[in-house]
């Protein structure tokens, strides 16, 4: 990808539509615009950020398209450079037509993502910005649409930026002390220095926090229901999908897959996976089930224990208790809308997946059980991928690190040394300290045309 080229791509999606749109970005783009569009002005006459209405003529001057043209000229455009935007018809002839017409008359087609990554390059966005503009895509729900657009409007890179500030500052402090490794830094300045480290440290390890939450948001949450054959696990899993996905029998043993769907719940998208039943059996294909059931619980972000209220608490049950008690999970107290005869102990959920009694408090029990109870809002701005959260988690341990060293009263060397490896992780999220291989990975990820 060389940024002197300009470039050219459909930046909307394939298929039946009103509309489309073709992007043009790069030194060439108005010349390219004025070859291929008729209208009452040439693009390049044209004042920027207008829009006129025109056609696109391609090869043998053939129309592509009746159009609408914008003009966005650098440095004002979302890359930084000249950019053109063709509004055409959409389905599939006419947007290909008009973005022949672009190949034709001298631009590359883009690469994924691109266009963002000129937008990088020319300090347009800073890297945690342009991996918003994914996520914006991506978002299940409005909820994680708009954290996206809160680190897209630099939420995140504001509070890194606010820690690697202060990590900045601090080294000019130590590096005036490394040239005297002799001499005791005066309390008041060990003070100031001690408080600076541990209010960056704070900081980190609440931006880390605000983190685990904006993941989930992102990612969404793999929510699996388990429990003993005909504990009501199907039941509850069309209860919450609002719909009837699962097969209910009073049979046990009816559901011998993993079933699966999508929901929301707080904002929050959640894979909810339906289980078959724990128990040990000799069926073959029930056997089959169990062992994905397991499975699933092992990669499970919540397991939701479903146990049948009507009938005391079974050998299985207590068996299946003390196998989920290292997972995250909810245990559920379920048929309650019938006589009870289990022990309910007080941390567990009463429910009904047939009345959907207890419906809400569990909702909000999984929001805060899968958030750690974490006040985030919907704008939260934290990490939104592993590579952010890993360099939040390096920063946090050379932070700590250096804090260590503090104490100790170590050369102020190495704790010089350590303050720069927190603020070389910080501006890894922000673009400052990257290399060519990991924004090629990053930016590969895009769509073309974005």
């Amino acid at each position: 990808m060389i940024p002197s080229d300009t470039i050219a791509a459909i930046s909307t999606a394939s298929g039946p539509a009103a509309l489309s749109m073709i992007r043009i970005s790069g030194p060439r783009s108005l010349e390219i615009a004025d070859t291929i569009f008729k209208g009452r002005l040439l693009p390049s006459q044209m004042p920027s950020h207008t829009l006129h209405l025109g056609k696109i003529s391609g090869g043998k001057n053939q129309s592509a398209d009746q159009t609408m043209l914008a003009v966005m000229k650098a440095p004002h455009s979302f890359t930084g450079q000249d950019m053109a935007e063709i509004t055409c018809h959409g389905g599939e002839a006419a947007p290909q037509a008009v973005l022949q017409a672009c190949l034709e008359a001298g631009a590359r087609q883009a690469q994924p993502g691109e266009f963002t990554l000129r937008a990088y390059l020319n300090g347009r966005l800073d890297l945690a910005q342009a991996e918003a503009v994914c996520d914006i895509i991506n978002a299940r729900t409005q909820t994680a649409a708009q954290a996206a657009l809160e680190r897209l409007e630099g939420g995140l890179s504001r509070k890194v930026s606010e820690v690697r500030e202060k990590l900045i500052a601090l080294l000019t402090l130590l590096e005036a002390w490394v040239d005297f490794p002799e001499e005791d830094i005066p309390a008041a300045e060990f003070k100031q220095l001690k408080d600076a480290l541990d209010q960056a440290s704070e900081k980190t390890k609440r931006l880390l926090d605000d983190s685990r939450a904006s993941l989930i948001l992102k990612d969404g949450a793999r929510v699996v229901i388990a429990g003993r054959p005909n504990a009501g696990k199907s039941s509850l899993f069309n209860m919450l999908l609002k719909e009837e996905r699962a097969i209910v029998t009073p049979s046990p043993g009816t559901t011998r897959d993993v079933l699966e769907g999508w929901i929301e719940i707080g904002g929050i998208p959640l894979r909810l996976f339906d289980t078959a039943g724990l128990r040990e059996t000799s069926d073959a294909i029930e056997l089959i089930g169990v062992e994905r059931a397991r499975g699933k619980m092992e990669q499970a972000d919540l397991v939701l224990l479903v146990l049948d209220a009507g009938s005391a608490l079974t050998s299985e049950d207590k068996r299946l208790l003390e196998l989920t008690s290292a997972f995250n999970r909810i245990v559920l107290a379920n048929k309650c809308d019938l006589p009870v005869k289990l022990e309910v102990e007080s941390d567990w959920l009463r429910i009904s997946s047939i009345t959907e009694d207890g419906l809400k408090e569990l909702e909000k029990t999984i929001v805060n059980t899968l958030t750690g109870g974490h006040n985030w809002e919907a704008g939260a701005a934290g990490a939104s991928n592993n590579r952010q959260m890993e360099a939040l988690k390096q920063a946090a341990r050379f932070l700590n690190n250096a804090s260590e060293g503090l104490e100790k009263k170590s050369s102020w060397e190495f704790l010089a040394q350590d303050i720069k490896e927190a603020v070389n992780s910080l501006g890894q999220i922000t673009g400052q300290t990257i290399g060519d291989e990991v924004l090629n990975r990053i930016f590969e990820q895009f769509c073309i045309g974005k």
